[in-house]
């Protein structure tokens, strides 16, 4: 099992290099990232044996009649033997099953009752949607993560590049490159990446709140509240205050008169 999340020490040094980044990049100015990378993979095996049957009693020999009026000698054998054997095993580490856990746990996350439920589901749908990751994807994953701790988010964009080459098909792939992107400085890149996580993945909260702050550095006001919008609509303890709702509406729309 090999665990990628990203320490305190680790979110410090992005939020500092952002911000580095952002009076040298035209104005640009990253306040944080809405969530942390998290690459952990876990697999997700199920199996199910059927019992064994039990077998088949032998038959039991007839008894020869009986002789009432003269003497006779009559011998009867009779073998019968049954055997029922029955053994079935099934592996589920397939997108469909995970597919059906991961539609679970997102309906139990827009229910959750707390902030820490829906952190603990959060981070079993992380567990989830990085459980297909090779081997050599998650090293370079690991690679990236020690870039940007090195403060080289264009390297570690580039190694994103090469994960994704492996497995374009895994949307926390892109969300991830969206977000180093984000720290590089490349907007529109960072918009383009997380189109295309949602596009394999539209019920994933954090990409859907990485996309506001995204949206919101590029000061499309009423894009930002959309993606929050949707990002609240699965995961409501992500802003059980309001602030940042109404935040991103008056920058969307102004104040109300």
């Amino acid at each position: 099992m090999v665990g990628l999340a990203l320490t305190g020490k680790l979110i410090m040094t992005i939020m500092y290099k952002a911000r580095s980044l952002g009076y040298r990049r035209n104005g640009f100015l990253f306040c944080g990232l809405s969530v942390a990378l998290t690459i952990t993979a876990v697999p997700a095996t199920w199996a199910q044996t059927a019992p064994k049957a039990s077998p088949a009693p032998s038959a039991a020999p007839s008894p020869p009649p009986a002789d009432h009026t003269g003497t006779g000698t009559g011998t009867g054998t009779g073998t019968g033997t049954g055997t029922g054997t029955g053994t079935g095993t099934g592996t589920g580490t397939g997108t469909g099953t995970t597919a059906g856990q991961i539609a679970l746990l997102v309906k139990l996350l827009a229910q959750a009752p707390t902030p820490e439920a829906a952190h603990a589901l959060q981070d079993k749908l992380e567990a989830l949607r990085a459980s297909h990751l090779s081997p050599t994807t998650q090293l370079l994953v690991r690679r990236a993560e020690k870039d940007l701790t090195s403060e080289k988010p264009d390297d570690a964009v580039d190694d994103m590049g090469d994960a994704l080459a492996l497995q374009p098909d895994q949307a926390i792939l892109w969300r991830t490159r969206a977000q180093m992107r984000l720290v590089a400085g490349n907007l529109k890149g960072a918009v383009a990446d997380l189109g295309e996580a949602l596009m394999r993945d539209g019920d994933d909260a954090q990409s859907w709140s990485l996309l506001a702050s995204v949206e919101e550095h590029l000061n499309d006001g009423q894009a930002a509240l959309k993606a929050w919008q949707k990002a609240m609509a699965l995961n409501p303890m992500l802003d059980r205050t309001h602030k940042r709702s109404e935040s991103l509406r008056l920058k969307a729309f102004g104040q109300p008169t």
